[in-house]
């Protein structure tokens, strides 16, 4: 009995890595058989061949991630990084148990070949520039794995073409109608209100991030740039050599800043672990290094709000439709013509399928 066991475990050695190459190079799905599949053109203008019915997708990093979570969190895969903190508490308690897959970008965890074929997603979303860079990442990433990739336009304008895109990729096309058209009525609203201020009353920024603050997204960084050009908002930051550079993030000096002197410091004190807490906002307004900017003596310090995703930038997400709400409301109270506590009850109740208290507005607002 014990020689036909250890025998059994030998074929089992042997099967397992042959079943998981399949897996990877989609040879078969999950269920073991050959799916029917279909050709698209992906927003990068690749041609990807993929299964007529996808029941689980992977992406790449945490924008795709976030938008698919809002969409169909039943698709999903995996993360990226696992939910942390407080932020779990705004996530479906049946999620939290998926794995984490690490990423195709920046820094973080190179997702692992086998455990993605645990994962058995029927496709990767990519979300990137549609450009060459995202074009070569989407082909990178179908290389090392084998699984269609498909290419999705991050940005936040094309955000309703890419929830109607998903929708019929992924069959829920009336969930999909119903977050793309609130998009696209948000976004013509925070347009009119960008273009209602005028020029010469339109703010600087500055974004606050990393352990001393100094850290920054520039101009030209992925994770800003194209909801401030929406917002009609400036960066203070413009290094040369950084401007679309990607994911930002270079130091600052404190005399840097008392030359720039931006109108407003955006804080961004987002974390990926349980055991990380971040009050960069109030070492801010304490420090005596920051103690001579205008934006400190005028109160014009803002705390990103960050769950149960970052509202702004990290990842640049759907979310930052909610935050570039928020930060008009904040910048300009008196014209901007957002009632912020019903858009934060509305978006959560769309978004998320959760229906906020005042006590969880608050907290979400103060990073409590």
């Amino acid at each position: 009995m014990a020689e036909r066991k250890r025998g059994c475990m030998r074929i089992i050695r042997i099967i397992l890595p042959v079943f998981q190459a399949l897996l990877l190079t989609g040879c078969i799905g999950a269920s073991g058989m050959k799916a029917p599949t279909i050709g698209i053109t992906d927003m990068g203008g690749r041609n990807v061949t993929v299964p007529m019915q996808i029941n689980k997708v992977l992406c790449s990093n945490p924008i795709g991630t976030v938008n698919v979570y809002a969409l169909a969190p039943e698709k999903l895969a995996g993360w990226n990084f696992l939910p942390a903190g407080v932020n779990t508490q705004y996530i479906g308690q049946e999620y939290l148990g998926l794995p984490a897959l690490g990423v195709w970008m920046g820094a973080g965890a190179t997702p692992n070949r086998e455990e993605v074929a645990i994962a058995a997603p029927d496709v990767i979303l990519c979300f990137w520039s549609p450009g060459q860079a995202g074009v070569d990442m989407a082909d990178s990433i179908h290389e090392q794995t084998g699984i269609p990739v498909i290419l999705m336009d991050y940005s936040i304008t094309a955000t309703p073409e890419v929830y109607r895109l998903l929708g019929e990729y992924m069959g829920v096309q009336e969930r999909a109608e119903q977050l793309a058209g609130y998009f696209g009525r948000i976004l013509e609203r925070l347009e009119a209100a960008a273009r209602a201020v005028p020029e010469n009353e339109r703010k600087s920024i500055f974004i606050s991030q990393g352990t001393r603050g100094l850290q920054t997204d520039p101009v030209g960084s992925l994770h800003v740039q194209d909801a401030l050009d929406l917002l009609a908002l400036t960066n203070v930051v413009d290094l040369p050599g950084t401007e679309g550079s990607g994911m930002g993030m270079p130091s600052v000096s404190p005399e840097q800043l008392l030359v720039w002197q931006p109108d407003a410091i955006l804080v961004s004190e987002y974390n990926m672990g349980n055991n990380t807490i971040s009050n960069l906002y109030g070492e801010i307004l304490s420090g005596r290094s920051w103690a001579h900017l205008d934006a400190v003596i005028n109160g014009a310090v803002y705390r990103i709000p960050q769950s149960p995703f970052s509202w702004f930038g990290k990842p640049p997400s759907a979310m930052r439709l909610l935050g570039s709400m928020w930060l008009m409301d904040t910048l300009y109270p008196e014209s901007a013509g957002f009632d912020m506590i019903r858009e934060i009850k509305e978006f959560y109740a769309l978004f998320y399928r959760i229906e906020l208290t005042e006590e969880q507005i608050d907290a979400i607002l103060t990073g409590g």
